[in-house]
């Protein structure tokens, strides 16, 4: 059996000067320091979070792209909501996902398999199985699993940025329509980036 375990140095809050558990009776405003943000477990695991939460989270002022969450440094985030709207460029795609908290854009990069003239692949058969055909299927069942439409479930994992328009998005390493695991063997349904 695999089994993870998380081990945390407790350090008593007399015992270092500018410690995390210090800063819990600071004020609000005030950011823990960069070099403890490793220190967090939340810093490293997707974080999975409303969208309304995603939404409100301060920036970092130390280093851009790093939000904070109840005193949590948070850089990537695991959501799970409805496609309310769908934007489809040359490169990408762009769902609204609401949670029934909020509405936040996702931006899910296309694979080559999207791209038009991608290779085809020329084999022969082996014993009755066609292995460019199954590929081509494979391929095809990936693509309809992936496209999304308005009013299906979406699950994404990604880092948060800040748009252009100071808005919020997440860049999707990985999504997949409907309520679906990430796990190291690669569903069918998932898409990575």
């Amino acid at each position: 059996t695999n089994q993870h375990f998380i081990y945390l140095l407790l350090i008593p809050a007399g015992d270092c000067e500018g410690c995390l558990m210090q800063n819990e009776g600071k004020s609000s405003e005030e950011e823990p320091p960069s070099l403890h943000w490793g220190l967090d477990p939340i810093f490293s695991a997707f974080a999975r979070l409303y969208i309304k939460d995603i939404l409100q989270m301060k920036e970092s002022r130390q280093v851009p792209g790093i939000f904070f969450y109840k005193a949590h440094p948070i850089y990537k985030v695991d959501v799970l909501g409805t496609v309310v709207y769908k934007r489809e460029r040359e490169d990408f795609f762009c769902y609204g996902v609401d949670d029934g908290t909020g509405v936040i854009n996702c931006l899910c990069w296309k694979d080559e398999q999207w791209k038009e003239g991608t290779e085809t692949v020329k084999c022969t058969t082996l014993g009755g199985f066609h292995l460019a055909e199954q590929l081509q299927k494979l391929q095809q069942a990936q693509q309809t699993s992936s496209c999304l439409e308005i009013g299906d479930l979406f699950r994404a994992r990604g880092p948060i940025k800040t748009s252009r328009h100071r808005d919020r998005e997440i860049i999707a390493s990985t999504y997949c329509k409907g309520n679906c695991t990430f796990h190291p063997t690669v569903p069918l349904c998932c898409h990575f980036s």
